[in-house]
C-alpha cells in the first residue's frame, strides 16, 4: 500500500465533535497501518481551541498541527489524500472525505477509553448521542471484556475463526464499520463453539484497530 497523507479537520468544532472527529481519524490511520500495512502521514488542521486529552484516548501522535490547509500541506510535503472532517465542514482540500457525524458532550467518565468505545457503536457519518446509559453500557462492556481476555489468555493459543475475522477486516477496511467489529465480538464472546484460545487471539488481534487496551489485565487477576 503507498504513502497515504491525511488531514483531519477540527477548526471551529466543539470539544465533543472534536473528540469524535480525532477517533475517527485514529481508526482509519490504525486500519491503514496495522491491517493493510501501509503508512500514513497526518497533519491536523486546527484553530486556537485547545485540544482534547488525545493520548488518553489513545490517538496517535500526528505528524504537526496547522492552522490552514496550505500549512496543512508543507507539513505533510504534499497534498492531502484523505480528510477527515466533521459532517457540516465546507472546505475540505482532498480527494476522498471520511464525514463524521455530530455528537453530544458526553457525561463524566472515570476512563477515557470508555468514551472510545461508546463512540465506535455508532456508524461514522450518523449523530452520535452518548447518554449516561450508552456511556454506562460501554464501562460494563470494557470491565468485563478486559476480565474476560486476561482470562483467556491463560489458555492454548488458536487462531480464530476465519471466516469471521475476514468479515471484521473487510468492514473495517471497506467502511469503518466499528459497530459491526463490536457487534462480531459480542457474539464471539458468547460462542460456545469457539475455543477461549481463538477469543483471546480475536480478540487482542481487533484490539490493535479498537485501542480499548483490551490486554490491561492480563497476568494482573487472582489466581
Amino acid at each position: 500500500m503507498r504513502l497515504c497523507r491525511r488531514q483531519v479537520d477540527l477548526r471551529g468544532l466543539m470539544p465533543a465533535d472534536r473528540l469524535r472527529v480525532l477517533l475517527v481519524a485514529d481508526v482509519w490511520r490504525r486500519v491503514r497501518e496495522d491491517v493493510q500495512g501501509g503508512q500514513v502521514l497526518a497533519a491536523i488542521l486546527t484553530d486556537a481551541r485547545p485540544d482534547c486529552d488525545a493520548a488518553a484516548l489513545a490517538v496517535r501522535e500526528p505528524l504537526g498541527r496547522a492552522r490552514t490547509p496550505d500549512e496543512a500541506a508543507d507539513l505533510l510535503a504534499g497534498p492531502p489524500d484523505v480528510a477527515v472532517a466533521a459532517a457540516g465542514a465546507e472546505h475540505c482540500a482532498a480527494g476522498t472525505v471520511v464525514r463524521v457525524g455530530p455528537t453530544t458532550a458526553p457525561p463524566p467518565v472515570e476512563e477515557p477509553l470508555v468514551l472510545r468505545l461508546a463512540l465506535l457503536r455508532f456508524p461514522v457519518a450518523e449523530p452520535a448521542e452518548l447518554s449516561v446509559a450508552r456511556v454506562h453500557r460501554a464501562t460494563e462492556t470494557l470491565r468485563r471484556w478486559r476480565i474476560k481476555v486476561a482470562g483467556w489468555a491463560d489458555m492454548p493459543s488458536v487462531a480464530p475463526p476465519r471466516a469471521e475475522y475476514d468479515a471484521i477486516r473487510a468492514g473495517l477496511v471497506e467502511r469503518l464499520d466499528t459497530p459491526g467489529v463490536l457487534a462480531a465480538l459480542h457474539r464471539l464472546e458468547t460462542d460456545p463453539g469457539q475455543s477461549s484460545g481463538a477469543k483471546f487471539e480475536a480478540f487482542v488481534g481487533v484490539d490493535r484497530v479498537l485501542a480499548l487496551d483490551l490486554g490491561r489485565l492480563i497476568g494482573k487477576l487472582p489466581r
